[in-house]
């Protein structure tokens, strides 16, 4: 009997994670195991040996719902024939959807992916400036990793808090999480935000470990504490300067950075400090807000 690993087509790629902290699981019944160096990735098995691999799509949709979990540019990576940069992937859908201005497809498909993903590291270690820890074990603590019955009519809204995830800036994140309370109230996401917010500083959002450069478990901090601590501080800041309406608030932050047309909004840019800043200290409220609207 051959090699499972031979019939790998796709990686997910933990960007941002030591391997140290990485481990094999079980995701929507496909085996996800690691190799040796496992490189921030795993290895997307079949179901049954010799079966079928995996698609980009369901590929994809694995890499969204751990981005969910992890709060994190989580991408993927095709499997390929050969040796880099004389190899081809097993899956002709990983040629890039947007080429460069020299493309990359065939032997250089692999290099579009590994570049992608060194972004995404990128942007991960802007938001942790540590490594996060795999939050699935054997004591029945995490979440389900059945993501297709977890997540069912919500697929779109994973999706979308993904790409959020992706963003390493963070005007861009704030506008892609906004997306998520619009499509979970299928208006301007004010309605999602007044449900939800009475419940934002005592919910339980679980644990996700950041461990610093000491590679410490036992003092790293929870980030979706501290995501909690910043939104109920800039919450407090907001009552204190009058501002009581916070889904008017972060609607109107919304709309500075999704409309262009003067008059219709403030126009928030990059250039915008005091715009910059106000999205950068409502983003937490806004995140854990999408988090609730997606697994409560």
């Amino acid at each position: 009997m051959g090699s499972p690993w031979n019939d790998v087509t796709w990686f997910v790629v933990f960007n941002g994670i030591a391997d140290r902290w990485l481990w094999g699981f079980d995701a929507d019944g496909w085996p996800l195991r690691h190799g040796d160096p496992a490189m921030g990735m795993l290895g997307i098995l079949p179901m049954t040996p010799g079966g079928a691999g995996v698609s980009l799509e369901e590929a994809l949709w694995l890499a969204d719902a751990l981005a969910f979990d992890h709060d994190a540019p989580i991408g993927v990576s095709p499997a390929v024939n050969g040796v880099f940069p004389n190899s081809d992937p097993k899956d002709p859908d990983a040629d890039p959807p947007f080429q460069a201005i020299h493309p990359l497809a065939d032997e250089w498909a692999l290099f579009y992916w590994q570049s992608l993903n060194a972004a995404y590291g990128q942007a991960a270690e802007l938001r942790f400036n540590g490594s996060y820890v795999i939050r699935y074990g054997d004591d029945g603590e995490g979440p389900s990793t059945d993501f297709s019955t977890r997540f069912s009519g919500r697929e779109e809204l994973v999706s979308l808090y993904a790409m959020a995830a992706r963003q390493p800036d963070v005007l861009s994140e704030y506008l892609c999480l906004y997306r998520v309370l619009e499509a979970a109230d299928q208006q301007n996401g004010k309605t999602s935000t007044t449900n939800l917010l009475p419940h934002l500083l005592r919910a339980d959002f679980g644990e996700l470990r950041v461990v610093g450069l000491d590679l410490r478990y036992d003092n790293a901090p929870n980030a979706f504490e501290i995501y909690r601590e910043r939104a109920e501080s800039e919450l407090n800041r907001l009552a204190g300067v009058g501002i009581r309406d916070i889904p008017a608030h972060l609607y109107g932050l919304r709309n500075g950075l999704a409309h262009g047309k003067p008059g219709s909004a403030d126009i928030i840019t990059g250039s915008d400090n005091d715009g910059l800043w106000l999205a950068a200290r409502a983003l937490p409220i806004l995140k854990l807000l999408a988090r609730l609207a997606i697994d409560p």
